[in-house]
């Protein structure tokens, strides 16, 4: 048999790529469909391109083959062989960001659960990585510092599932032994200790090796003092009893220490705090006495990346803030405004845990630089402080000069330092000083209707860029209470428009002070009644939605914006027989949505159904009759207990607390409560456990059954946070007042 041929490089290709065209890459997929636009990008790479094209290849190469977690694309197996050749040819540019994708392919096998791990393309995408073993051990050699770096990365995740893990732990040893690089070895022990970790907690085959390996980088009797705080680090990791906090700080704050090249004095010293206190794992006492260190540090950066040490520590645990606020406060005459800035929002995000710091606050008040200014005052207003209110009123007034922004929520346990939020900071100091917040309020909803317009109707539409704006100003009318009926001009409007549930939640609020309402809201009834009677009657059945009701973002439908109108209505003018006939009305006329209770929703489909959030509704308009309303909850009661994969809802929880207070139903009640509480722990809670926990506080013995399960989630110092910055702290003090409140009578 004759030899084949070898391929001619392309012209001026970097790479040859051989096969690459004997791929049916149209016959293979990627995240965005089909593959036959992924010889392009990666011969793109192959060639001598200008940076910025070279840099858009890759933005759209990675996200098209590689996805985190769950799946290997038929692309991406094909794909690894190329890039490993890529990332293997020296005048290839940017290999590093070529290998640090294939890394992430290289880390999949760890963090696949099966069905996923061993479907077909994931089982060839890690075959194709043992294949170009030998290829990947060599890029540990390679002349590109940044290519080590990312290829000893890689090599970690490698070694976790590799049969040739042995191979793998041995080049990353030989490896520390030449590299002249002191950033590169510092990584070696990080990114071997996170290892370790990870092949442990999987019980991987090859832990045990990964461990021994990470112990020989980590012994500091046979390393450079430049590496004793990364070795220390490594041991910590392996065994948090070997290594104490006292040892980190002292290794990081030694002058051996190359600040330049140890991640833990990144940006001067601003990540010092974290990256330590990162170190020691959940020990929460050496976060706290690492944090005490170098709150007081000479170097500004270092105070700072303390002060966000300390705003970590404050998500993560109940006990942390009585140990930093007072080592927070005084840093509000900090010289460095940032820093200022900085403790007057950590002192906003602990609420009343301590409001010993209020005068310096209020002296903050003043400051030149305008976030610190902002900050104090989001603290006081939480605090319940009067002095708050005159900033609050300029920011109303004036937004862009106010210094506070939008309300921002985030997804893990960090703690973010943004502008403050200036809804949160209208409630807080509406809810104490709302006689002297109401006019800037009506002012601030005067201006955002001008801004929207009145033409249109009837009803007015809200465009949605205002809608947002609506929003916060609303529920600060609402937290002003009776007083927020001195806007009256504005709420009629409001009633007027596309989304009168802004004002109906302000009129609530206002109780029977809004008695001037009654009239309008009973034709807002009306209207509600006839439009939903128009609507259902040409777009009826239970798969009725917002598209076939041809309705604008955040507007209810006709039936739902009547119940509502109704509940308001019983607030101000408390008549009974007013409220069951509208209920009996809409009940009537939603008879096709509700025709089927097992069916509406069934085992899969939306959790969000019209019928769904008809059982909602009903059942909060109905609760403040009590018992009065026991005969028209029966659809509710079925609707809830023929959807249980509807239970983790509002909606589910809104109808268990109204068929606990109108029929008695305990039992009913405490079943959706579980489920509810027993999918969070430990993880966090959001606005709907707390619901479920109001709704516990007010059941009394009646909650008895879930004292267990009540009593873990307050009888610990973790916080049970959804998310970071001040909400997480926020939400979970609210939880741990409702768990007291509940747990008595458990």
């Amino acid at each position: 048999m004759s030899a084949l041929p070898t391929p001619r490089r392309r012209k001026g290709a970097f790479a040859p790529l051989d096969g690459l065209d004997e791929i049916p890459w149209a016959d293979l997929r990627h995240a965005y469909g089909s593959a036959a636009d992924v010889p392009g990008m990666l011969r793109g790479l192959a060639r001598p391109v200008a940076d910025s094209e070279r840099a858009d290849l890759l933005d759209r190469l990675d996200p098209s083959i590689y996805h985190p977690g769950d799946a290997v694309h038929s692309a991406s197996a094909a794909a690894v062989p190329f890039l490993i050749e890529l990332a293997s040819a020296p005048a290839v540019p940017s290999r590093g960001a070529i290998v640090e994708l294939i890394g992430r392919f290289a880390a999949l096998p760890n963090e696949m659960g099966e069905p996923w791990r061993s479907a077909e393309d994931a089982v060839r995408c890690r075959d194709a990585l043992v294949a170009g073993h030998d290829a990947l051990v060599g890029l540990l050699q390679d002349a590109d510092g940044s290519v080590r770096a990312a290829a000893a990365e890689l090599m970690w995740a490698y070694a976790l599932w590799s049969p040739r893990a042995d191979g793998a732990l041995a080049a990353l040893l030989e490896l520390d032994a030449v590299e002249p690089d002191i950033g590169v070895r510092v990584s070696l022990r990080r990114d071997g200790a996170q290892a370790a970790i990870d092949a442990r907690g999987s019980g991987a085959a090859s832990a045990d090796r990964i461990a021994a390996a990470v112990r020989r980088l980590a012994d500091t009797s046979q390393t450079a003092p430049a590496l004793r705080l990364a070795c220390l680090a490594a041991r910590r990791r392996l065994d948090p009893t070997s290594v104490t906090w006292r040892d980190l700080l002292d290794a990081a704050l030694a002058p051996d220490t190359p600040r330049e090249a140890d991640g833990a004095w990144g940006e001067g010293g601003s990540y010092l705090a974290v990256g330590l206190c990162h170190m020691c794992g959940e020990d929460s006492a050496a976060w706290l006495n690492l944090i005490r260190s170098l709150i007081g540090h000479e170097q500004a950066q270092v105070r700072a990346g303390a002060l966000r040490a300390a705003g970590e520590a404050m998500v993560r645990w109940r006990s942390a803030p009585a140990t930093l606020i007072p080592l927070i406060g005084p840093l509000l005459l900090d010289p460095e405004p940032e820093i200022r800035m900085m403790s007057a929002d950590l002192l906003a995000a602990a609420g009343h845990a301590d409001s010993g710091f209020d005068d310096r606050l209020a002296a903050v008040l003043n400051d030149s630089y305008r976030p610190a200014a902002a900050c104090a005052a989001w603290a006081l207003a939480r605090h319940g402080d009067s002095r708050a209110v005159p900033a609050l009123i300029h920011a109303l007034d004036d937004e862009e000069s106010g210094g506070f922004g939008r309300s921002m929520h985030y997804g893990d346990s960090f703690y973010w330092l943004t502008s403050p939020p200036l809804g949160e900071a209208l409630v807080a100091g509406a809810s104490r000083h709302g006689s002297a917040l109401a006019s800037a309020l009506r002012r601030a909803l005067a201006r955002c209707w001008a801004q929207n317009g009145t033409a249109g109707g009837p009803p007015t539409p809200l465009h949605v860029g205002a809608l947002p704006r609506f929003h916060v100003l609303c529920e600060a009318l609402a937290a002003c209470g009776p007083v927020a009926v001195t806007v009256t001009a504005e709420l009629e409007a409001l009633l007027d428009s596309t989304h009168p549930q802004l004002a109906l939640t302000v009129i609530e609020a206002a109780g029977p002070a809004a008695a001037a309402f009654a009239p309008r809201l009973e034709r807002l009834q009306r209207e509600g009644l006839e439009a939903a009677a128009a609507r259902l009657s040409s777009a009826a059945g239970p798969d009725v939605s917002d598209t076939a009701l041809k309705l604008l973002p955040g507007q209810a439908a006709p039936w739902i914006t009547a119940l509502a109108a109704a509940g308001t209505h019983f607030v101000v003018a408390r008549d009974d027989g007013a409220l069951l006939r509208t209920v009996d009305d809409v009940l009537a006329l939603t008879a096709p949505i509700r025709h089927d209770a097992a069916a509406v929703g069934g085992a899969t489909g939306p959790m969000f159904t019209p019928a769904a959030i008809l059982a909602g509704a009903l059942a909060r308009c109905l609760t403040p009759l009590g018992p009065a309303a026991a005969d028209r909850m029966s659809w509710p009661d079925q609707w809830l207990r023929a959807n249980q994969r509807c239970w983790t809802s509002h909606q589910a929880v809104q109808a268990a607390g109204a068929l606990w207070r109108i029929t008695g139903d305990v039992d009913l009640a405490c079943r959706v409560f579980e489920h509810v509480l027993n999918g969070t722990p430990p993880r966090g809670y959001d606005p709907l456990e707390l619901a479920v926990l109001r709704h516990l506080a007010d059941m009394g013995p009646a909650a008895r059954p879930l004292a267990p399960l009540l009593r873990a989630c307050l009888d610990r110092d973790e916080r049970l946070i959804n998310g970071g910055g001040w909400r997480g702290i926020a939400q979970d003090e609210e939880a741990q007042q409702l768990l007291t409140r509940a747990l008595p009578a458990g």
